[in-house]
């Protein structure tokens, strides 16, 4: 009898059921949990299942049966790794679940910024195409994706199903590792972009990765596009960059603290008709919310019938 405790249930709505599992198990959902509770809860668990919230090596120690972390996501950096490898506890991820909703979301997006749908929406609310008393209101410049370069930091799944999709656009796609990082590489990289969008993890090497510096770098027509995380884009940064026009738009679905505080910068510029703002929904499609709880059990079925998946 494994004992498992899934620490946030509710980062899953009640409709997306989680599968059993094929053995003998007890298993406990926490809506959510807060950093003070993390020790009490895992102190008897054979298996944590987690989200979001975060293991630390302080929490972790109070695990004396800890055999596996299942993270019900791809990124791990909610939990201690070294402490995991110094104490022989396995730790698995999701893989390629969410690329297909990432990747449209990102196009959803990008349209709506080139195609200014949300100032032209403005417009008609504010009676200003009644007042120019044309057919079509041309108060806007609309741009097209046809032949625009396509930056993609991070060639992983997410990337490579953006770059399938901008093939449809006729547009031209390229490529930037961080893994193999050369400053005058990424500057010569951001120069092309016409659309840059994120699709690497959150590390000591991609955190502020974009920060003014970097802003200044690109195309004052150029848009950026961050669904990967927070953090990699220095957030006071690009409110500055939108307000002074030194890039045409931005359109985000992460933050670095998730939910926000109402004194979060991305306020000050939530009602520009260049920017657009999601709740980290961009991965959350009803399929992908089914792939994950489908995978997330099979990690944990294929452990303990020693055939390990995607551990990282």
């Amino acid at each position: 009898m494994k004992t498992v405790v899934f620490l946030d249930r509710d980062t899953f709505p009640k409709k997306i059921l989680i599968p059993k599992l094929k053995f003998k198990n007890s298993w406990k959902n926490f809506k959510f949990t807060n950093p003070e509770q993390v020790a009490q809860r895992i102190k008897n668990a054979n298996i944590i299942v987690t989200n979001k919230t975060k293991l630390s090596a302080t929490d972790l120690r109070a695990a004396k049966s800890l055999e596996l972390i299942a993270i019900t996501a791809t990124g791990t950096n909610i939990v201690d790794l070294n402490f995991c490898r110094k104490n022989n506890i396995y730790l698995c991820n999701l893989r390629d679940y969410a690329s297909i909703s990432v990747a449209e979301h990102v196009f959803a997006i990008t349209l709506n910024l080139i195609k200014q749908i949300k100032g032209l929406e403005k417009d008609i609310k504010t009676d200003i195409w009644q007042k120019r008393k044309v057919f079509a209101l041309l108060n806007r410049s609309i741009g097209d994706l046809n032949g625009k370069t396509i930056g993609i930091i991070g060639r992983g799944a997410i990337g490579n199903q953006v770059m399938k999709i901008s093939k449809a656009f006729d547009m031209k796609a390229t490529f930037f590792s961080v893994r193999n990082f050369k400053r005058s590489d990424f500057k010569n990289f951001l120069s092309k972009c016409d659309i840059l969008t994120i699709h690497c993890p959150l590390e000591k090497n991609t955190l502020n990765l974009i920060t003014i510096k970097e802003l200044k770098l690109m195309k004052k027509t150029s848009i950026l596009i961050n669904t990967a995380r927070g953090g990699i884009v220095n957030e006071q940064d690009l409110v500055s960059a939108i307000k002074k026009n030194i890039i045409a738009g931005a359109g985000i679905d992460v933050a670095t603290t998730e939910p926000p505080k109402k004194n979060h910068p991305y306020y000050n510029i939530i009602d520009k008709s260049n920017f657009i703002w999601t709740p980290h929904t961009a991965w959350a499609s009803n399929a992908t919310l089914n792939n994950a709880v489908n995978q997330l059990i099979d990690n944990i079925n294929s452990f303990y019938s020693n055939h390990p998946k995607n551990l990282v």
